[in-house]
């Protein structure tokens, strides 16, 4: 599931809420039929930002990469916050969308980076373990 275009979000609480009901909203959209909201799952997340334009040369370099340019997403938001973000949005006490409740979620890989391509958000994937 690709969702959420040009934001992620973890620290500002009325955006927060917007976003995670995004994510409920993608989870819903995308869930199979045959989903077994007790299953035990397996949590993936990548979160990709766009770089701030201080990454990028001015003048006749402009678009280009800066060698000084860090390789790695090292600014907000945490990594853990975003994937709680997630991981609340889709085991939802209301909602119940794809899970019961968060504590399911027995496997967790995350990733952050700078965009590569036309794609800024976050991409997750919940895989029901058997």
């Amino acid at each position: 599931m690709r969702a959420f275009r040009s934001r992620v979000i973890a620290n500002n609480a009325e955006a927060l809420a917007s976003w995670r009901s995004d994510v409920a909203a993608a989870a819903h959209r995308h869930k199979p039929e045959s989903w077994d909201i007790d299953a035990a799952v397996s949590l993936q997340c990548e979160f990709v930002f766009k770089r701030p334009l201080s990454h990028y040369g001015t003048g006749k370099n402009a678009g280009k990469l800066k060698s000084s340019a860090p390789v790695h997403h090292v600014k907000t938001p945490d990594l853990d916050k975003a994937v709680r973000g997630v991981a609340d949005s889709i085991g939802d006490a209301v909602a119940s969308v794809l899970l019961r409740n968060d504590s399911q979620i027995v496997s967790i890989h995350a990733t952050k980076r700078y965009q590569t391509d036309d794609f800024l958000g976050a991409i997750i994937t919940v895989t029901a373990l058997s």
